[in-house]
């Protein structure tokens, strides 16, 4: 008779053998593309995302929208780069706002897209509200003699696309160099996410339902570009994200970075 231990895997599917897994075993290691755009909206329509204890963070009204490409592996099967190299990158908008914890800042998600299925199950593993959708970002090659790397006036647009609708577009155009210190919250805050699963109960509590910071190692960025920048929300029958109105945008950051994450602990249980 098989019993549950005999069936292996980090996640969904739990087999014998355990290499079907969605996700590998911890720890995740990432590097990534960023166009970014950050912008003001109203405090009260940030405020209302975050339930007690979580509080809005020292730049209130800030909204990050990053449209992104990911390259990611995890530690037990380093060489899917050869056995499948889908598996190893993805496309991502996700909308960060800052907030705060027990009087310490950090930043969480609260809208994102991405196109894998792997990226979706880790996502809500970690607590990211992630949904199927497709991202497009500017990319050039400095091979390309109308496609050269970024300088002073280069100009690159991204936008997300999911069940057929285009929900937000945004557009930087660069101007200068700086310091990753320098990129606005709330890039580079730790993270907090809302663990949600709920119960196969109809009517019961959900199963888990935490606050979570995830712990993450080894961030380092490659250059920074900032640049003046638009962002376009669209409307959607099924989608929220224009319930952050953008009032200006403070501006747009094009860089690249690398980071590993090595799980996370719980903050807060509402269950």
């Amino acid at each position: 008779m098989t019993d549950i231990s005999d069936l292996k895997g980090f996640s969904y599917p739990l087999t014998p053998g355990g290499t079907s897994s969605v996700v590998g075993d911890l720890p995740w290691t990432f590097a990534t593309e960023f166009l970014n755009i950050v912008y003001r909206t109203d405090v009260e329509s940030i405020d209302a995302y975050l339930p007690e204890p979580l509080q809005l963070g020292a730049h209130p009204d800030h909204v990050c929208v990053s449209f992104s490409k990911w390259w990611s592996l995890w530690d037990n099967q380093l060489d899917m780069p050869f056995i499948n190299p889908e598996r190893t990158w993805y496309t991502e908008t996700v909308v960060w706002v800052p907030c705060s914890f027990q009087g310490k800042q950090g930043q969480i998600c609260l809208h994102t897209w991405v196109d894998n299925d792997f990226t979706l199950a880790r996502g809500h593993f970690m607590g990211f509200p992630k949904k199927l959708g497709k991202t497009y970002k500017t990319d050039y090659n400095a091979m390309h003699p109308h496609m050269d790397s970024p300088h002073p006036g280069s100009k690159l647009k991204g936008y997300v696309v999911a069940h057929g609708e285009r929900l937000i577009e945004g557009t930087v155009e660069l101007e200068e160099q700086i310091e990753a210190n320098d990129l606005p919250a709330p890039m580079g805050l730790p993270v907090y996410n809302i663990r949600h699963f709920p119960s196969i109960e109809a009517g019961a509590p959900p199963s888990i339902l935490e606050l979570v910071q995830l712990n993450v190692e080894d961030v380092e960025y490659g250059d920074v570009w900032s640049g003046r920048a638009t962002i376009d929300l669209l409307p959607s029958e099924i989608e929220e994200h224009t319930r952050l109105t953008c009032r200006s945008v403070v501006g747009g950051y094009l860089f690249s970075g690398r980071t590993t994450v090595t799980g996370g602990h719980v903050l807060h249980s509402w269950v």
